[in-house]
Parts: C-alpha cells; sequence; structure tokens
C-alpha cells in the first residue's frame, strides 16, 4: 500500500472510533471530553467526578464495550473527597 492508502485508511478507523465513543458516551449520558492520539489511545477527562457514579461508571462501561484500561492521572492531589478530575487512557 502507498502513504496516501495508509492514511485514507487510518483515517476511517479513526472517523470509526469516535462514532462508536460518541454513541457510548450518547447511550450512558456521559459528557466527557475526550482525544484520540495518532496511535490510537484514547484519553478522556473525568473533571470533578464522584468516584462511584462517575470514575467506576466509565471504567465498567469502557470494560464492557471492548476497551482496555492502561491507567489513569490525577493531575492534583486527591483531598480525601468524593469527587476528583483524572485522566484516563484507553485503546
Amino acid at each position: 500500500m502507498n502513504s496516501e492508502a495508509i492514511k485514507a485508511y487510518n483515517e476511517v478507523i479513526l472517523k470509526q472510533l469516535r462514532a462508536k465513543i460518541d454513541k457510548l458516551f450518547a447511550d450512558n449520558k456521559m459528557p466527557y471530553d475526550y482525544t484520540i492520539d495518532e496511535q490510537g489511545y484514547i484519553k478522556i477527562t473525568v473533571e470533578n467526578g464522584d468516584w462511584k457514579h462517575d470514575h467506576l461508571r466509565l471504567k465498567t462501561i469502557m470494560r464492557e464495550n471492548g476497551f482496555i484500561s492502561f491507567g489513569r492521572h490525577i493531575p492534583d492531589e486527591e483531598t480525601g473527597e468524593d469527587c476528583f478530575t483524572a485522566i484516563y487512557l484507553y485503546r
């Protein structure tokens, strides 16, 4: 395959992945921002989310839909409260 064909293929795959995530988030009323990097990793940001209703629910829904977790990053120190911000990495 030439580089143009590979680029077109990657664009189709990326478009399908975005559509899948958008539908998944819409169906489950999850208003989270996400990005997909050039290697296909999905970074989902949960801002000030409750540990059970946001964070645990996101992890469960992503797992049930075939996404593999590569961990999370918590940019601020946890305060011991039920709500916190985290960035999750999936593929």
